[in-house]
């Protein structure tokens, strides 16, 4: 639960540098291109330090490429719903996914359908929708809407695909995976639709959030790994409270009562995830290698 939690909060750091980024002026295109080519970078120097290959089967390797190609999908799904809408109404439409993945696995048989499940899930859902709601003004097109609900459906598809090769793969080798293959088709996006600029006054800050990037995608599939898709997308509501509470931070913007209390739901709800973990989890748990992050 904790490398899921750090894992949110990771994601969180993305969100905030990449709310600079746009306010700096670097347009979509640039700013993902070199957030996952640094981060495919530092993924792949820390592999060869580690002698830890790439990949161990050709599975892993079309699989990897495959989830990076549906993250970058995720990534113009979600900046697309921001030009229609605003911040607050497309996060609280794309906080959906974790209702999807749990669905999905229940229908599957993969995760059984228990009260406190249900429970930290609507408790997410819950603090997530006070923390954006409680933000400002909460209004978005239709388009928009349909833009953030595709996000939310190919997270939830990338949650459960990275759960399907977790196992077998080392994380640090699949987020590497998926970073490669995000960089290139953002690259690509970019050079077809001419949008990419020159980035050079913000590389510290590209540094970072890249840098944040390995980090959320390690942690999420090194967490997938041990508590299944369900509880990391429940775990993963945290990312809206910590980017709430890193902006007001770090870009000064503000923080009420109202969204506080909304965080506090969240952390609740990931208490709930980790006392409520079946046994047979907790063993897998125990046992299971030690993750490469």
């Amino acid at each position: 639960m904790l490398l899921a939690a750090a894992g949110a909060i990771s994601y969180g750091v993305t969100v905030v540098i990449g709310r600079d980024l746009a306010g700096a002026g670097v347009g979509s295109a640039t700013a993902l291109a070199a957030r996952f080519a640094v981060a495919g970078g530092i993924l792949l120097a820390l592999l060869q330090v580690r002698r830890v290959p790439l990949a161990t089967s050709r599975r892993g390797v079309v699989t990897g490429l495959v989830l990076g190609a549906w993250y970058s999908m995720q990534s113009a799904f979600f900046f697309s719903a921001l030009e229609r809408g605003t911040a607050a109404a497309v996060t609280l439409v794309f906080y959906v996914f974790p209702a999807m993945v749990t669905v999905v696995e229940v229908l599957r048989g993969r995760e059984r359908l228990r009260r406190s499940l249900v429970g930290a899930l609507a408790l997410s859902s819950a603090g997530t929708a006070v923390v954006v709601i409680g933000g400002g003004d909460v209004a978005i097109t239709v388009a928009g809407l349909l833009f953030a609900l595709a996000a939310a459906a190919t997270f939830a598809g990338y949650l459960l695909g990275g759960g399907e090769v977790a196992e077998a793969e080392d994380p640090m080798a699949l987020a590497g995976l998926v970073s490669i293959s995000a960089a290139a088709l953002s690259l690509g996006r970019g050079a077809v639709t001419g949008e990419l600029v020159d980035p050079s006054h913000r590389l510290v800050e590209l540094a970072g959030y890249g840098l944040a990037t390995a980090l959320a995608f390690s942690l999420t599939f090194a967490a997938i790994r041990r508590i299944g898709a369900t509880h990391v997308s429940v775990v993963m509501t945290l990312e809206a409270a910590s980017a709430v509470a890193m902006a007001a931070v770090f870009l000064g913007e503000s923080i009420n009562i109202t969204q506080a209390i909304g965080g506090v739901a969240v952390l609740g709800a990931a208490v709930v995830i980790a006392r409520s973990q079946p046994s047979e989890v907790a063993t897998a748990t125990a046992t299971a290698p030690a993750a490469g992050t």
